[in-house]
């Protein structure tokens, strides 16, 4: 045996059954040519299958079970997955309220320091721009398909081979930059340059980077992209577009008209993607080349959309919240979790692409995000399409809705302040304009504040900080957003 003996640690590799990994969820280029052309009914069939022993293994979650049995669900209840409406959902205040009673991890994870110590556990978090980041754990399993959702995205958008892709997103406890990371290294043969935010690695130096070593991929937000183009311009003297990219995978929001878009790819001269996906899930949509929708990553997870109020189906074309179970979770399961995500499907029939996965819009905004100004919901995201439709602004704004008091009259009102570039000149008439075009937007009148580049660095967690941009502070007594 020359002295041979089996480790007993917990090695990460032997922890994987990659043969039935990859059978039950395919690499991206299987995956292109089978499940994703499924037709609709034998994809249906599949989710249903994976919905049942989602449910089946959630029932031995105590998170779950207290759950459900409060609500007088009982094992058997649910017999398909058209039965998905039976069960109650949860969202994000449920888990920080579980983790806070039941330290570190909650009874949501449902694994204690015995299992931790023999099995390969990652631990990541949400971005904390609505509070507190709420923490996920993963097994090797989950991390596995943390990474190969993203790699099928971007395969389904152009990358291949010998790419190098550059991810100005630091790999810290947030998850997209491991997410992008695992996907390019592990699963598509493409180089991977991990600058980290501009705060990591500065923008001018990012883009040294790029044109050093050929960077033809990226994946960033759209705020900082422009002014990774801006920087390149201003600070190199050279065009963006001289790196000759094929693609950005990006978050793109409620960009309904095209705005940003059109913005993004004349900036950065190549084709622009949205995707949608949180901690919990990793790629939970995107758009293929095709740009006419974002997929749900259907053999995945399931997604509903429910009544922001109700809780009840909302049929295919209206918006509401969207709803997941993620089929691949077992540490933690994740059925029915509420995101409090604005979406909307629209389209179920077979895309140019050949596939028939469902097709959601952009992402509208969050649910809890709306703010009730004088007894008009606004939704803050609203207000891209007007920020970004004139070029002397930088793209960046804030709500603050704050509680005025005039003569003993108190009244809340909503100030939207809008950064202005630095090489804009002349702003004459830009506030007026943004006011009555934010009107139509919002439904109600709104003060605009123009502030400089840069001002909204701190307060809109943007200008290269890490995680989503916050585009509302609520000033209100009582209030803490």
């Amino acid at each position: 045996m020359n002295g041979f003996r089996a480790s007993r640690l917990p090695i990460y590799h032997g922890a994987v059954d990659w043969a039935q990994l990859h059978r039950d969820y395919p690499v991206p280029d299987v995956f292109a040519e089978t499940v994703y052309k499924w037709p609709a009914g034998r994809v249906r069939e599949l989710q249903n299958e994976r919905f049942l022993r989602c449910v089946e293994h959630a029932w031995n979650n105590p998170f779950y079970r207290k759950r459900w049995r409060a609500a007088g669900l009982e094992p058997g209840d649910v017999a398909s997955i058209d039965d998905s409406h039976k069960i109650p959902t949860y969202n994000s205040d449920d888990v920080k309220r579980d983790q806070l009673e039941n330290p570190p991890f909650g009874e949501f994870h449902d694994v204690g320091p015995a299992e931790r110590a023999t099995a390969p556990l990652k631990m990541q978090t949400s971005g904390g721009t609505t509070g507190k980041p709420r923490v996920t754990l993963y097994r090797p399993q989950e991390w596995e398909l943390n990474g190969l959702t993203a790699a099928r995205t971007l395969y389904m958008q152009g990358a291949r081979p010998g790419d190098v892709m550059q991810i100005p997103v630091t790999l810290a406890l947030g998850n997209l930059g491991w997410c992008v990371y695992k996907a390019v290294h592990d699963y598509l043969g493409i180089l991977p340059l991990t600058t980290g935010t501009g705060v990591v690695t500065p923008s001018r130096r990012q883009m040294e980077i790029a044109f050093d070593y050929g960077t033809n991929l990226w994946c960033s937000f759209p705020e900082y992209m422009l002014r990774l183009a801006q920087a390149s311009r201003d600070e190199l003297g050279r065009d963006f577009r001289e790196l000759g990219t094929k693609s950005v995978l990006t978050f793109l929001g409620p960009d309904t008209k095209g705005a940003l878009r059109a913005e993004m790819e004349d900036a950065l001269g190549c084709d622009v993607y949205d995707n949608y996906g949180t901690n919990e899930m990793g790629g939970g949509a995107f758009e293929c080349r095709h740009k006419n929708g974002l997929h749900f990553s259907e053999d995945c997870m399931y997604f509903e959309i429910v009544d922001t109020e109700t809780g009840e189906p909302v049929p295919d074309g209206g918006s509401g919240n969207l709803v997941v179970t993620v089929f691949y979770r077992a540490l933690p399961p994740i059925v029915r979790f509420n995101l409090r995500d604005l979406g909307r499907v629209i389209h179920t029939d077979t895309c140019d692409c050949g596939s028939n996965f469902r097709r959601m819009d952009h992402f509208l905004g969050r649910s809890d995000d709306m703010v009730k100004i004088r007894g008009v919901n606004l939704n803050p995201m609203a207000c891209l399409s007007a920020v970004t439709s004139d070029e002397r602004t930088t793209g960046e704004w804030v709500c603050i809705a704050e509680t005025v008091e005039n003569r003993g009259v108190r009244r809340d009102e909503m100030t939207v302040q809008i950064e202005v570039r630095s090489d804009a000149g002349a702003a004459d008439g830009l506030r007026e304009r943004m006011e009555n075009v934010l009107k139509g937007d919002l439904g109600l009148g709104v003060t605009v504040e123009l502030v400089a580049q840069g001002s909204l660095d701190e307060i809109a967690n943007v200008g290269g900080r890490e995680g989503k941009p916050k585009r509302l502070v609520d000033r209100r007594p009582g209030y803490t957003r």
